[in-house]
Parts: structure tokens; sequence; C-alpha cells
């Protein structure tokens, strides 16, 4: 078993290629193309995935198959192989993919290309409409948790340093709330509106944008909390009136529910921002990117900038 801030070598195509089975998976966990890259290079563990959230076709927490899958710092799937999809994922590394090593000389900077025996393995579609990836897989990857199951899995969170303490004891705290008191229950901000507007500011990655107040942010949702259909979250609400810069635009991506990609208008992702899953039982690590539409933005002028420019919010502020 590796632990946090582990070296490991991403294990060679050949090597990886002798795990997979006729779909180009392991345990039901896909070995996307765009992961190929990183074979023969070195990374730190950043975590042992011990749950994730699983979106498909509803919301639920689970364990992967044989719960032996990591982060290694922040590699996130670029997409290139699935038609450009834009979410920028974190991506899941099966243990047996990696091997540990015990210094950094060891790193290889050699461009790797798919070989023969995995590219015939791998796909990227399962028909026209319906893609193949990691996201879209994980429900066949892993088996869902029980209430008794999430509570495990937070205390083994906090023994290998995914959460303090604190941080857990909110986990639990949180959703309880949320379910028996009504006030802390309906947390989703709500506007009044039957059609939501547009702004289009065609933010461009490496902009600096400042997140609006909670107050104008509400004049553009509808009565689910809604801008054209895309949710403001209760957990970014935290980030209302920081700065932050522009990762990418968001203009297109594929579901996980459903496989599908979808056209996104008038949305970018933000440097850093992720999801906390403040009010899921027991928490996620995943920490997948926000979505934000333009109109809850606005653009800084370059002269009024802050020095520093604001990180993802911890969870102990919330």
């Amino acid at each position: 078993m590796l632990k946090l801030n582990d070296l490991v070598k991403v294990k060679s195509i050949s090597e990886i290629a002798s795990t997979l089975d006729f779909s180009g998976c392991l345990n039901g966990l896909p070995f996307m193309p765009e992961m190929a890259e990183y074979a023969g290079k070195i990374f730190r563990v950043s975590l042992k995935v011990e749950k994730t959230c699983v979106d498909n076709p509803t919301m639920y927490m689970a364990e992967f198959k044989k719960n032996d899958v990591y982060f290694l710092e922040d590699l996130r799937c670029s997409g290139k192989f699935h038609d450009g999809c834009q979410r920028g994922c974190r991506i899941f590394w099966k243990e047996s993919w990696l091997e540990k090593v015990n210094d950094e000389i060891f790193e290889s900077h050699q461009k790797t290309s798919l070989s023969d025996d995995i590219n015939l393995k791998l796909k990227v579609k399962k028909d026209d409409e319906i893609y193949f990836c990691q996201s879209t897989e994980l429900r066949n990857a892993t088996k869902p948790l029980s209430a008794k199951e999430k509570i495990f899995k937070l205390f083994k969170d906090v023994k290998i340093g995914t959460y303090n303490f604190f941080e857990a004891l909110k986990l639990l705290i949180l959703p309880l709330s949320r379910k028996f008191i009504k006030k802390i229950k309906d947390q989703h901000p709500r506007g009044e509106l039957t059609k939501t507007p547009v702004e289009v500011l065609n933010l461009q990655p490496g902009e600096i944008v400042e997140v609006r107040s909670i107050e104008e942010i509400l004049q553009t949702l509808d009565k689910k909390g809604k801008n054209k259909g895309l949710s403001f979250e209760p957990d970014m609400k935290i980030f209302c009136g920081k700065q932050f810069k522009v990762r990418t635009r968001l203009d297109q991506m594929i579901l996980e529910r459903n496989g599908k990609m979808i056209e996104v208008q008038n949305s970018v992702i933000l440097e850093g921002v992720t999801c906390e899953c403040f009010f899921t039982f027991g928490g996620c690590p995943r920490r997948e990117f926000q979505y934000w539409r333009e109109i809850w933005l606005k653009r800084v002028p370059v002269n009024k900038e802050e020095t520093t420019i604001n990180k993802s919010k911890s969870f102990a502020e919330f």
C-alpha cells in the first residue's frame, strides 16, 4: 500500500497494457489514452482515494473495487482524445499501474506515445453519442457505501491525512444538520426569476476575475438556484468577493451521468476553485472543478489586481 507523499513512477505502457481487459479497464476503471503521456515519469502520491462521489444516474458515494486507487499530485485529464472535453477531471490511478521509487533521479523525461498493444485496447466511445472514460465508468468501477461504511471511511481519511479531526467532524455534523434542521437544510442559493439573464465576457485563460457578491448572483438565478440550467452550488458562496485566475474556458464537457457531450455557453473554470463537498455525508476528496457562468464574475483591470490571487478556500473557512 502506498502512502501520502510517496514517490512513484508510472509504469511503462507495455506493463500497464498487461493489466487491462478487452475494454482497456482494470476492475472496471479505464486507463485512458490521455494518461499515456505520464508513463515512465515520477510523481508524488497526493491521496489514497478511499471513496468518491458517483453521478450515475444519481449522486451517491462509493468505494473503488479492490480499494487500490490513488491521486498523483493534481494530474488531470486533458480531454485530448475525448474530442476536447474541458472538465479537467482528476485522474484515478490503480496501484498496479504504479511503482514505488526512492529517488527522483529515476524520473524519465522521454516523450511517451501509445504503443500498438495498448492502442488496440483503449476506447473513448461506446457509440456515436456515448463517451467512455474514467468518469462515465465510475459506476462500474466502484461499489456503493452504506452510511456505516461512510463513517468508517471518514476515520480512515483522518488516519491517512485526507482530513484533520475538525474537518471530519464537520463532514458528519453539517450533512446531518441539513437533514434535520429546516433552516440549514435549504442552503441552496435561490433566485426569483423564471427566465435567467446572460452576460458575455469572453473571458480567456490567465485573466483575473472577481466573483460577484451573493446578492448580485441571486439576481441571476431562478427558483431552483440555476442560471440557464447551471446550478450555483451552496459551497460556491465562500468564493464571493474573491479574485481568481481563469484556468480555461468551458465550452463543452462530457456528462458523467450519461456519457454525452454537451455544449456550455458563457462559462469558465477558475484556477484552484474546486468542489469541497461540504454537505456530503462523510465527504468526497475528488475536488472536481466548479463551473462558473460569466455573469457571476467580473473582469478585474490589470492595474487593480490583488497582489496575491486567492487560492481555493479551505474547508475550515466554510
